[in-house]
Parts: C-alpha cells; sequence; structure tokens
C-alpha cells in the first residue's frame, strides 16, 4: 500500500509539473529536454521507464533515443540495452565546471597582472561568434577601462575573440563566419572574412592579438591564450586600456607581461 500511494504521489508531481508548463513550448524540444534532465536522477534508461514516466509512446521515446545517440548525447550499452549519457552531454557539464574552476583559479593571476601593468585585466572565452568576459579586475587609475564580466561581444571585433579564434582550424571559422559582411560596432573593426583570416595568420605568428578601438571607440587591448597542462585552450587572458596609453611599445610589454601570466595560470590547469 505504501508504495502504490508512493507512485500516486510521484505521478501527481509529475502531472502538477505539466500544468505548470508555460504555453508557447516546442513539444518536441519539451521532450527531449526533459528526458535528458532524467540522467539528473538515473545513471541508466530504459525505453519503457522513460515512456511511463514521460508519458509518451515507447515507439517515439526510442526516436528521441536514436536521435540524441546519433549526436552523442546518449549511448547504448550492449547488453542491457539502455541507455547512459554520452560524451557530449558530459562534455557539456565539464566544461561548464572548468570554466567556474578556471575563474576561480584565474582571479589571482589577473590580480598580479592588474598590479603589474596598471590597467584592466580579463579572462574571457569563446562563445561560437562571441566573446563571454568571465571575470574582470578593474585598474586603479582615475582613467581607466571598466570591468566586464557577463558581456559579450563579437570575436572578430576583440583580442579575446581573435586570439582564440586564432586556435581554430580554417574549416571551423569559416563554419562560424560563412559569409560576408561581418559586424562592425566601430569603424576599426574588421569587416570581411579576408581580413579576418589574414588578421588570425598575424596572431599565430606573433602569439597575442591586438584590439585598436575595434569594439568600442578609444578602447585598446591585448590578449594571449591560456593553455592547460595538455596544451588546449582553455581562455584568454585580455589586459584593456584607454587608447592615449595604448601605443604600440605599450602593445608589446604588456603582450611580455601577459604571456608569463598565462603560462602561470596554465601550469595550474589541468
Amino acid at each position: 500500500m505504501e508504495e502504490d500511494s508512493g507512485h500516486r504521489e510521484e505521478a501527481t508531481k509529475k502531472e502538477a509539473a505539466r500544468a505548470e508548463r508555460p504555453a508557447g513550448l516546442i513539444g518536441a524540444v519539451d521532450n527531449v529536454l526533459r528526458l535528458l534532465r532524467m540522467f539528473e536522477d538515473s545513471e541508466m534508461l530504459r525505453v519503457n521507464q522513460v515512456a511511463r514516466d514521460m508519458g509518451l509512446s515507447r515507439s517515439t521515446v526510442h526516436r528521441m533515443l536514436a536521435t540524441l545517440a546519433h549526436h552523442g548525447f546518449v549511448e547504448q550499452d550492449t547488453l542491457s540495452r539502455a541507455y547512459r549519457a554520452g560524451p557530449a552531454l558530459i562534455d557539456i557539464g565539464l566544461s561548464v565546471v572548468h570554466n567556474i574552476d578556471i575563474r576561480t583559479l584565474a582571479h589571482g593571476t589577473l590580480v598580479r597582472l592588474r598590479d603589474e601593468t596598471g590597467e584592466t585585466v580579463h579572462l574571457a572565452h569563446l562563445r561560437g561568434t562571441e566573446v563571454l568576459f568571465l571575470d574582470s579586475v578593474e585598474s586603479t587609475q582615475t582613467l581607466r577601462t571598466g570591468g566586464r564580466i557577463g558581456w559579450t561581444l563579437p570575436a572578430h571585433a576583440t583580442a579575446a575573440g581573435k586570439v582564440l579564434l586564432a586556435e581554430l582550424p580554417a574549416e571551423a571559422v569559416a563554419a562560424l563566419y560563412p559569409s560576408d559582411p561581418l559586424d562592425t560596432p566601430t569603424p576599426n573593426t574588421l569587416d570581411s572574412l579576408d581580413r579576418l583570416r589574414a588578421h588570425l595568420d598575424r596572431v599565430r605568428e606573433r602569439g597575442y592579438a591586438t584590439n585598436d578601438g575595434e569594439s568600442e571607440d578609444d578602447v585598446c587591448a591585448v590578449a594571449v591564450v591560456v593553455r592547460d597542462k595538455r596544451g588546449r585552450a582553455r581562455a584568454a587572458i585580455t589586459v584593456t586600456a584607454p587608447g592615449s596609453r595604448a601605443g604600440r611599445e605599450w602593445m608589446g610589454d604588456t603582450a611580455r607581461a601577459a604571456r608569463h601570466a598565462a603560462a602561470e595560470l596554465g601550469g595550474r590547469i589541468g
């Protein structure tokens, strides 16, 4: 009796959850995401179990799982025929954890680089055609560039974005930027694929990227890649300054300081 009561209570909760879903949801997408959330409670899922808990037919669940398996989000055990989380789903979760970890590890490095250069320092991550700023430590000077925590900017218009794009193979860059023209936040921004490809070649040669008023007027920057112990690009460290203080000599000196900071941080990232 207690077991039956528990099943009824669980079914009631699920019905309530379905009723609370807002209008406008795409049914097929909603079902797939609900299915993936089931891995929070179960290491392995069977078609019958998913069909019962989600109130769907076995054939629908089978097609959902087959599609997810094709994209690596689940994989089927050859003996039990049950499904477990696949490498794509695991990699997404790990990448989120890694980004949280790298921000924690990097903050002290950002502070030391800020003190060394006297300018604002950022930690950034590439997200498609945008760069996401994970952390910032502001300069103490009266005239300074501000922090950008949580900002996203076009990758091709920022030093951080360009240095991370330079880590990608040519095919990956082409997939991200399939056609001209490129958005131009300022008149200095790279506006074509040809210019972007040529610029990325120069970034690879010298080992750092610059931004000369390309994302914001009168804001200059230098960025270098942070690589983990396996040599994988994990983030970028960027130093930004007002254009009045950021001449050619400043960029060279800042690139050297940022490289040292990135190497020190990368040596602590597994």
